[in-house]
């Protein structure tokens, strides 16, 4: 049962309008029709305006035992695109609200993935990651999980300086992604891609790298997505300055890089970005 009349009563107490509620999270009309118990916003919307009043999902939507598979998941899926978006303050959130003592089996491999991502690649946290790597049901991963995994894996081998089980790991991920024939819409492939030309510019191949963040955008056409894709141009523009480049070609793939890291709030990016006009 859904309490919107604690949602409504905090609103209140807190002397804030539908208006102001809402203002870059939905229209107003979205929010009056929730309240008046017409319908539920998206998931993505709800928790947006259950953060701005400083609740939480489960204070809207109280679950029962049963229903907390469901909840992890969502709050989970929610994470990953997140994650993939490389909006990170809304990762951390989301992931902080995932009741970790009622996750149920189907829902680990997520967490579990999420987690190495961020441990390996955003914060190069070789101790927590080694200790992730033991808990991890490697072989019960379904195919997108597992090329990730070992994607992710060719990073933390390279940041314990074992440099062949690196390389090695690199070459297996991309033998099988090169065999795969679907579009995982879930942006595990992409984000596999990713990390693939990433080693490639930690290892200095640029010509390796701008290939595989090519195959990215190509990817990211077939799929009718944006994850890392502004990622994907910036290594093509870091990469065209290792030799010589026409200069509007790089500054599209700069510009095009802003606009996506900006609707993905990408903060990694668009500093990169201000600190290459900052040095010319």
């Amino acid at each position: 049962m859904v309490n919107i009349e604690k949602f409504i009563q905090t609103r209140k107490r807190l002397k804030m309008s539908q208006m102001s509620l809402c203002t870059d999270i939905c229209t107003q009309a979205t929010l009056s029709k929730f309240e008046k118990h017409q319908q539920v916003p998206a998931f993505d919307i709800m928790i947006a305006l259950c953060q701005r009043l400083g609740l939480t999902l489960n204070d809207v939507f109280p679950i029962n035992v049963k229903a907390r598979q469901t909840y992890n998941e969502q709050v989970l899926t929610q994470a990953m695109r997140e994650l993939f978006y490389q909006n990170i303050p809304q990762f951390e959130e989301l992931m902080n609200q995932v009741e970790v003592n009622a996750m149920v089996d189907s829902e680990l491999p997520m967490y579990q993935i999420a987690q190495y991502f961020s441990t390996v690649i955003l914060k190069q946290d070789r101790t927590k990651a080694k200790q992730i790597i033991k808990k991890v049901d490697i072989v019960g991963l379904n195919k997108s999980h597992k090329l990730l995994f070992y994607a992710i894996t060719s990073h933390y081998y390279y940041q314990c300086g074992q440099f062949n089980e690196a390389q090695k790991s690199f070459e297996d991920v991309w033998r099988y992604q090169k065999g795969t024939t679907t579009v995982d819409h879930s942006g595990c492939q992409a984000a596999t891609i990713y990390l693939l030309a990433k080693y490639q510019m930690s290892i200095k191949n640029y010509k390796y790298a701008m290939m595989l963040a090519t195959y990215g955008i190509d990817l990211a056409n077939t799929s009718d997505t944006t994850y890392f894709l502004e990622n994907f141009f910036w290594i093509l523009v870091k990469a065209s300055d290792t030799w010589q480049s026409q200069g509007f070609i790089v500054n599209e793939m700069i510009e095009n890089a802003r606009v996506i890291a900006k609707i993905h709030k990408n903060e990694d990016i668009l500093q990169k970005i201000s600190q290459r006009k900052g040095e010319k």
